[in-house]
Formats: C-alpha cells, structure tokens, sequence
C-alpha cells in the first residue's frame, strides 16, 4: 500500500510538472485580433506576448495595410472582409500605420514569456530534532559575613560584707580568746564518767566477793 501511494503521488507531480511546461505553448498558440473600421485600428493598442500572432480584419468598403514603422512587418493590401496576420518572434513596443491611410496608427505591445518554475516532487516532511531544554546553572546563596557580637563590658562585682564585717564593725575592738572559747565550747554535762567508774569497781567488788563466798564453799 505505502509502495502503491507513493507512485500514485510522483505520478500526479509528473502530470502536474508537464501542464505548467505546457503552458508557453498555449500562450505562443494565442491569437489577438485587431479590427479594421471606420478608418481607424481597434483597439489602437494591442498586447501581445512572444510567439502571438496578430490578425487584421477589414470591416471597411475599401482596402487597408497594416505597416510596421520600422519596416518589421507589411500585411499588404487587405481587402474588404479580409485578414492578414503577423506573428511576432520578439518582445517590444511596434508602431505601424495604414500606407494608404497615413492618418491611421496602432501599436503591437509584445512581452517576454516567463518561463514557470517545475513545482519539485512532494518530498516528507523533515523529522524535528528534539533539544533538550536548558540547563539552569544553580547558584549559591550568598555568604553573609560573619558579624562580631559585641562584648559585655566587664562588670566589677558590688562588694559583699563578710559575717564579720556586718556584725563586727571596723573600729569595734575585737573579743579575746578565752572568751570565744568559753562562748564554743559546751559545758560538761552533769553526772560525768566519775559516777560511772565508781558503779563499776562497786559491780566488779560484789562480783569477786560472790565467787569467793563460792570457792570457799566447795572446799
């Protein structure tokens, strides 16, 4: 199928190439006609292009000539309801006139054949190329510059009274010795280790006086 449409499409291209080459022929193959009435050319001025060919009709009683200023062309004598042609093989602007009538004038414009360009063979499309999408280069935050904090300035510490500043005045005269240590030293409590010792030697006697009244007793 994809073998089948392609010829079907150069085949059309081919017919559509050949009609545009074809089209100088049917131009060159064109024919314009100038009428001859009245003593005068109509239309005075005609258009042509390379390879037309003009024809002159005389509608008039009496004979009429179509003659080129230059000399390019003579139709001769034309008659009444005759025709004469002349084909032109270059391009450019031609006076004539009648040679019997001299007060009758026309001009022949003929132009240039373009030749029209072959339209090329339907080619595919091209295949987009896919680019990849750009590249955001990532940037740093900027670095802040570390900042000094700023140092407290030194404070002096208040000066703090000692116990024996808030209780004892400067100039108060201190207390001696002895009697701090009458003041510290707790007195001895009643009852010491004198009663004590004396209970002991009375246990100590009554306990030897029991085991000599035992001993003396066995024996």
């Amino acid at each position: 199928m994809a073998v089948r449409s392609a010829a079907v499409g150069w085949a059309a291209a081919l017919v559509v190439s050949c009609g545009l080459l074809a089209l100088p022929l049917v131009a060159i193959a064109a024919t314009s006609a100038v009428t001859i009435q009245n003593s005068a050319f109509a239309p005075a001025s005609v258009t042509v292009r390379v390879g037309d060919t003009v024809t002159w009709t005389n509608r008039d009683a009496f004979s009429h000539t179509s003659t080129s200023d230059t000399g390019a062309w003579d139709t001769g004598v034309i008659t009444a309801a005759g025709s004469r042609s002349f084909t032109f093989g270059s391009a450019g602007t031609f006076a004539y006139h009648c040679s019997i009538h001299s007060f009758m004038h026309g001009a022949v414009v003929v132009q240039a054949v373009s030749t029209p360009q072959p339209t090329p063979p339907p080619t595919a499309p091209p295949t987009p190329v896919r680019t990849a999408p750009p590249t955001i280069a990532s940037t740093a935050p900027p670095t802040v510059a570390p900042t000094d904090e700023p140092t407290a300035a030194p404070t002096t510490p208040a000066p703090t009274a000692t116990a024996s500043q808030a209780t004892t005045p400067s100039d108060a005269p201190s207390a001696s010795p002895s009697a701090v240590a009458v003041q510290v030293t707790p007195p001895p409590a009643p009852g010491g280790p004198a009663p004590l010792l004396i209970g002991a030697v009375a246990l100590a006697i009554v306990a030897l006086g029991a085991i000599a009244f035992l001993l003396r007793r066995r024996t």
